[in-house]
């Protein structure tokens, strides 16, 4: 009897193994997660604002608009059909992110919009490097 519950919970445990090894394997290793990449435009988003030198009552105007257009942009994902393509959502954050960055700009005087067109394109490019170092980790 002890036999048989031995080997069964070796059973278990090697079958745990195997369903689990997959899944691991999936897991991104290069920091291309949701929650990393998430950090990260906090991150740039924060030294941006700090380089812009924004008053306190720009600041306050900036996170208004951040959180209407992010609000704006969830509602019209969630009304979305599940199966909506990727493509479709990713349309639809782009144009709340270009809303907000114009309602931005017009905030900004004209040298702090110079500092933040110049940044965006930073961040942009870093991005873009990005997307192209997980795609040749990937073999694409």
């Amino acid at each position: 009897m002890k036999n048989i519950k031995n080997m069964l919970q070796i059973f278990m445990i090697v079958l745990f193994t195997l369903l689990l090894k997959p899944a691991l394997a999936q897991a991104p290793q290069d920091g291309s997660g949701k929650g990393e990449r998430r950090e990260e435009m906090k991150r740039q988003m924060e030294e941006l604002e700090a380089k812009l030198n924004l008053t306190p009552e720009q600041r306050t105007k900036i996170e208004e608009i951040k959180k209407r257009n992010r609000d704006e942009a969830k509602g019209k994902m969630m009304a979305l059909p599940a199966d909506a393509a990727r493509e479709e959502k990713g349309r639809i954050m782009k144009d709340a992110m270009i809303k907000a960055d114009a309602e931005i700009m017009e905030l900004l005087n004209t040298e702090q919009q110079s500092i933040y067109k110049a940044e965006k394109e930073k961040i942009k490019e870093q991005k873009k490097e990005k997307r192209m170092e997980r795609k040749k980790a990937n073999g694409k």
